[in-house]
Order: structure tokens, then sequence, then C-alpha cells
């Protein structure tokens, strides 16, 4: 691909911004990967959040683990390509990108929806930029009473995170082959378990201009289910070479405290809710953890 001669200029967390449009003389494919399960409900919002991207060389794979509702049908009727594997989400994101043929992959969940040109804006920051990954910087939205008591926690912890935190979630294929991918027996951290990989090998990143939302739409009976099985995959850290990020994660849950409490939002049940929330999902991660012990 030959070089467009647009600029760059840096913003949010020293991100390269978009100046001029890309120039698509040459085919530069982006695979974006999006594993499901019983997603209906969440799933058109992503899938529109992709229609909406102007950059013409894109493929939709969407990962499904057999789900029960109409799920496949609703992928299919927005063009993407489904394909049907039963395991944890970091499987699912590995037979997608085994499945993909672009030169770049961008992980989405189901229900996340990406801003008008963040596609197009990472390949040109790859591009201009010569990196390898781009961090797409990610803006909770609650649907419900439990999902904006998640939202308060989750754009706290941001803040509190800073230029330092994110991982990112476009890649270059090439790279993400060279160390296998995700490790498909995790149910937590997988992302950054392999992000920890390809920054000891050198991983070369940047920040996009645009954002992804997140829809938080959560019950408490399902956070107690995710994050007690989210625990049970934090005793790989035990055996593995792999750094575990419990003294981080630590760290990061004080500094979000600190920052809900300086903007607790504008609803006391919420803030109370958000706190009660976090204290749900620590003793359930807990519990997983304790359970696989030996």
């Amino acid at each position: 691909m030959e070089r467009s001669g647009g600029s760059v200029r840096r913003g949010l967390f020293g991100a390269p911004e978009l100046l001029m449009p890309l120039d698509s003389s040459k085919e530069v494919y982006v695979s974006v990967i999006v594993p499901t399960y019983n997603s209906a409900k969440s799933l058109p919002l992503c899938l529109k959040g992709l229609k909406r991207q102007k950059y013409p060389y894109k493929e939709v794979l969407v990962v499904d683990n057999y789900s029960r509702d109409e799920t496949r049908h609703i992928a299919e009727n927005f063009g993407a390509n489904v394909i049907l594997h039963r395991g944890t989400q970091a499987a699912a994101r590995n037979v997608g990108l085994a499945h993909s043929k672009g030169t770049y992959v961008l992980f989405l969940d189901s229900d996340q929806q990406l801003e008008g040109g963040v596609v197009e804006n990472c390949v040109l920051i790859c591009f201009e930029c010569e990196v390898e990954a781009v961090k797409i910087p990610e803006v909770f939205v609650g649907l419900n009473f439990w999902g904006r008591c998640a939202m308060l926690w989750k754009n706290s912890m941001v803040k509190a995170w800073g230029p330092k935190g994110g991982i990112p979630r476009f890649y270059r294929r090439r790279k993400l082959l060279q160390l296998l991918a995700f490790n498909d027996t995790l149910r937590w951290w997988e992302d950054l378990e392999l992000y920890q990989r390809l920054k000891s090998a050198g991983l070369r990143e940047a920040w996009c201009r645009g954002h992804v939302i997140h829809y938080e739409n959560d019950s408490l009976q399902n956070v107690l289910r995710k994050y007690t099985s989210y625990g049970q995959s934090m005793t790989f850290f035990r055996d593995s070479p792999a750094k575990a990020p419990y003294a981080s994660t630590f760290r990061l849950t004080l500094s979000t405290i600190a920052q809900t409490l300086r903007d607790p939002g504008r609803s006391l049940s919420v803030f109370l809710g958000c706190l009660f929330l976090v204290t749900v999902k620590s003793l359930s991660a807990a519990l997983g953890f304790l359970s696989r012990l030996k």
C-alpha cells in the first residue's frame, strides 16, 4: 500500500488523529471477530456500528457458541459470516483468527459498538505510525439499574487507569499468529495474558481517536455466574510464566474507589449499588479461585 501523504497529529493519550482520509488505492483487509452466545439483544447494535464504518475492506466473523436464541439469524441478516464453535470466548477469538483473511484483526464483544470512522483510523495509525496494535478508548453505558452501577465503576476505572491503561483490540494479524494468539483455557484475563506476551516480544502500539461504546445490561445472577467462572481462571497464573496481575488489579481497584468517591454520579442508589456490585464481583471471583485450589 502506498502512503497517502496524509498528516497525523497527537490527540487522546498521545493517540495519532486522522486528518486526511486513507488512500484506498490498494486493498488492506480488516477482519472483525465477534464471539457470541445468546446475544440477540445486544448484537444488532454491534453490527449496526460495523455497518456504519466507511472503510471498504472489512469482513465480519461472528463465532457463535451454539446460541439458543436468534443470534445466528441476526448475524446472517447483517451479512456476517457465522462460524459455529463450542468453547470459551478466547477459543472463539482463536477460531475467528484462523478463519480470517485480513491484514489486521479487530476483536469486539457482542455488547460493544464502534463510533464511526474507528476502523479507518486504526488502519491509518498502523500504517503511518508503524505500530502493530491500537488501543480504542472505551466508554460504558448502562441500560438497566445494575448496568448503570457497572457503568459508574468502569468509567471511573478508565479515568483512574489513564493513558497507561487499556488493552489493544486492533492488531496486525501476523503478530498474533507468531505467538499462537489467546490461551483458550482462560475465561478471564485472556486478553491481558496475550498482551503481556506481545509486550515481551516488543509490541509497538498507539491509541485510536474514536471510541468503542460498551453497553452494560446485566443481572446479579449473571454477575455471580460470570465472576465465579472468571475466578476459576485465575489459578492458571500459579503455574504460568505470565505475570499474575493481582497487585496491579488491587492498586487499580483502590484508584477506582477513590475516583468513584470523587465523582459518585447523580444517583445515590446507583452509587451504593456500584459499591455493592463490586463487592459481589470480588467475592464471586475469590470463591471461584478458591474452588480450583488444590
